[in-house]
């Protein structure tokens, strides 16, 4: 199929990263996620590491699970690399232990503004590819 080669293309470790983020904003473990998306909780820590083989299926199921859009688990836009520097910095424990009165909202915020960014971006490369 030729949505598996597309597939085959995505840079594991950037999806693994936003996977994880997403399922670290709907406050669900592995073991939660892996059982709502039909997986073994090993299969989402090899996700989150960047080590499994990523699926339509995984794709599709897991932004059902994170009500969010497979374009934005799927980018590799700059802000992974933002996410990668947050959970591999040495003051990782203070930024998960700072809390703010709308720490979720302001996820969710930033969350939205990576999304829009993305599929901004990728609407102008599709756009291209249909001038060109």
């Amino acid at each position: 199929m030729e949505n598996d080669n597309i597939l085959q293309e995505i840079d594991k470790s950037k999806f693994g990263v936003l996977f994880q983020v997403h399922r670290e904003i709907n406050e669900l473990s592995a073991l939660e996620t892996a059982t709502k998306l039909d997986l073994e909780e090993t299969d989402i820590v090899d996700i989150e590491n960047g080590e499994a083989i990523i699926t339509p299926d995984i794709v599709k199921k897991a932004s059902i699970l994170f009500k969010t859009d497979f374009i934005s688990l799927l980018s590799s836009s700059s802000s992974v690399n933002h996410f990668e520097n947050v959970y591999s910095s040495p003051i990782n424990s203070n930024f998960h232990t700072y809390k703010s009165t709308d720490e979720k909202q302001s996820e969710a915020i930033l969350l939205l503004i990576d999304n829009v960014t993305s599929m901004n971006k990728r609407i102008a490369e599709l756009f291209e590819q249909k001038t060109s």
